[in-house]
Parts: structure tokens; sequence; C-alpha cells
């Protein structure tokens, strides 16, 4: 069971290390040696550029996400060779982060037309859970539970609001912060916002009886 237990463990916390965590030690360990800003921030956004390849080459698939983020990475540091502004890196960055802020819009329209996004996400954890049977018990609620409906909506507003904010509160870190203080901002921006989210989502969900 421990042994089980420790790959699931490296499964969470290694992209958590490349995506937040190696980016904002290449960029300050540089900076930190002597290198500038343009430089260090350059090299830095190449970390995430590098791992979306190595996924790309190991799933041997093509992600358009995937796809979409390297080409905004490229477009980024083509515009900051071209400027040699390290300004436009950091916007660059916050412009990547602004696809989560789609996501939030997408999120608070679907509590207006149709059925909460949520519900679409949450179909798929439903069925691992309770298998077939208890999916369709919890997609029936929507037909007969105000109670339950109401929840959906709720908790769908909740992650809809939080994911615009945390791409509006990147894009303005990009352009008021100091260039030296605004990356470690910027992606303290998600875990800052989600630890409470998480543990609300967790009790709401709980609470209410959302749950399978």
């Amino acid at each position: 069971m421990t042994i089980n237990a420790a790959p699931r463990r490296v499964g969470v916390v290694m992209p958590l290390l490349l995506d937040f965590v190696l980016p904002l030690g290449v960029y300050y360990g540089l900076r930190a040696a002597g290198v500038d800003q343009w430089w260090s921030l350059l090299w830095s956004a190449a970390v995430p550029a590098a791992t979306v390849v190595v996924r790309l080459v190991r799933t041997r698939s093509l992600d358009f996400l995937a796809l979409l983020i390297l080409s905004m990475i490229a477009l980024g540091m083509a515009l900051s060779v071209l400027t040699g502004d390290p300004r436009t890196l950091l916007i660059r960055e916050a412009w990547v982060g602004m696809l989560g802020g789609l996501i939030g819009v997408w999120l608070l329209a679907s509590v207006v037309y149709g059925r909460p996004a949520l519900m679409v996400i949450f179909r798929s954890f439903v069925l691992i859970k309770a298998g077939q049977d208890g999916l369709h018990a919890w997609e029936g609620r929507w037909h007969r539970d105000a109670a339950f409906r109401h929840g959906l909506r709720v908790l769908t507003v909740v992650w809809g609001v939080a994911s615009l904010l945390n791409a509006l509160a990147q894009l303005a870190f990009a352009y008021v912060l100091p260039i030296d203080a605004a990356p470690v901002a910027m992606q303290a921006c998600w875990p800052v916002i989600a630890a409470p989210l998480f543990f609300f989502h967790l009790a709401y969900t709980k609470r209410h009886g959302l749950r399978a």
C-alpha cells in the first residue's frame, strides 16, 4: 500500500515543481548570479516550454491545449527578442494565464445557459466512484431535486469567479509590479486562491449532498 502511494504522490508533486517552483528557481537563481532581468526571464520561460515538449514526446499525441500554450510561449519569446523588453515576457505569461480566465467565463456562462459546467466535469469522477448505475442516479437528481440544482450552480459560480480572478490578478501583476517582484506574485496567485477554494469545495459538496 505504501509502495503504491509513493508514485501517486510523485505524480501530484512533480507537475507543481515543474510548473511553479522550477521557473521561479531558475529566474531568482540567475538574478542572484548577476544575470540581467531579460535573460533570467527568458530562461525561466524556457522551463514550461521544455516541459510541454517533453509531455508531447512522451504521450506521442497532439494535444491542442499544449500546442496552444507552446505557441504562445514561443510568440512571447520572439516578441521579447525583438523588443529586448523583459516586461514583454511577463505580459506574455499573463496572457497565457488568461486561458484560465476563459475557463472561468465558460463556467459562469454555463450557469445561465443549460446545466452548470461542473456537472459535466464531475461526471467522470462520479462514474469512477459510483459506477454507471450510480452515475445515472446522480444525474437523475438534476430533474427532481431543486437543492441539488442550486448547489451545483453555486459551486460552478465560485469556481468560475476564482478562475477569472486568478487570470486578472496575474495580468495586473505583470503590468504594474516591479519586474523582480512580478514572477513570484504571479506564480503565487493560483495557490493562494486554490487553497481556500478546495476547502470550500470539499465542505460545500459534503454539507449539501452533492457527492455521489
